[in-house]
C-alpha cells in the first residue's frame, strides 16, 4: 500500500500557508512532509518557518524532512533532509555523516537507476524518483517503470513524484512505496487518489 509524502510549495514565511496546512492534516494522514524554503531565505526566517511548520506535522506523527539544509535541519529538530537533484554542497556520503544515523536522508535521483544506487551505497534511508526538467512526454511512464522495477528488486524505500492526478494513481497502482503528488495537490486533495 503506497503511503502519502507531501511537498510544501518553496516557502517565503509560513503564515499563509499553515492555514491551508492545518485543513489539509485535519483530513489526510500522510508519513512525511518535505518542507521547501524559497531561494535566498534567511537563516533566521528559515527557522521561523520550521518552527511553525513543525509542531503541526510532528505532533501527528508525521516526518518533517527539509530540503536541502541538513545544517538546519540538525538544528531545529527536523526528522531528516531531503536532496534535490540541485543541491551540490556536499555529497550523500558527506550529509551522512554530518546529520548522523538518527535523522532520515532521501536522494532525489531523478530518472537514474545507477544513481539511485549509489545514493543507498552511500547512506541514503530512500530514493526519490522523479520526471527529469525536460518535461519528455514519456516521462511519467518512466518514473513509474523504474519504481516498480526498485519496489521489486530492492529493500531501500522509493518515492516517486506524481506530477498529475493520473500519474499519482498509477504509482498507487504498482504498490510504489511512497507518492509524492505535486504541490498543486494542497489545492484539492480529493482529485488525487492517494
Amino acid at each position: 500500500m503506497s503511503e502519502l509524502y507531501l511537498v510544501t510549495p518553496p516557502l517565503l514565511r509560513a503564515d499563509a500557508f499553515v492555514p491551508v496546512l492545518e485543513k489539509r492534516l485535519a483530513h489526510y494522514q500522510p508519513a512525511a512532509l518535505l518542507l521547501r524554503l524559497a531561494d535566498g531565505v534567511s537563516a533566521v526566517t528559515a527557522k521561523a518557518i520550521i518552527g511553525q511548520i513543525s509542531p503541526l506535522v510532528q505532533h501527528k506523527g508525521i516526518a518533517l524532512m527539509l530540503e536541502d539544509a541538513p545544517d538546519l535541519a540538525v538544528q531545529t529538530g527536523c526528522d531528516g533532509v531531503h536532496l534535490s537533484p540541485s543541491y551540490v554542497a556536499a555529497s550523500v556520503r558527506e550529509v551522512r555523516r554530518q546529520i548522523g544515523d538518527e535523522l532520515q536522508l532521501g536522494v532525489a535521483v531523478g530518472t537514474s537507476r545507477d544513481v539511485a544506487m549509489r545514493a543507498g551505497e552511500e547512506g541514503a534511508d530512500y530514493i526519490c524518483f522523479a520526471p527529469d526538467a525536460d518535461d519528455a512526454p514519456d516521462a511519467p511512464q518512466t518514473v513509474q517503470a523504474l519504481a516498480q522495477w526498485w519496489c521489486m528488486m530492492m529493500e531501500l524505500p522509493a518515492v516517486a513524484q506524481a506530477r498529475t492526478p493520473e500519474e499519482a494513481a498509477a504509482l498507487v497502482g504498482i504498490d510504489v512505496d511512497f507518492v509524492m503528488p505535486a504541490a498543486s495537490w494542497w489545492d484539492d486533495p480529493a482529485l488525487w487518489s492517494v
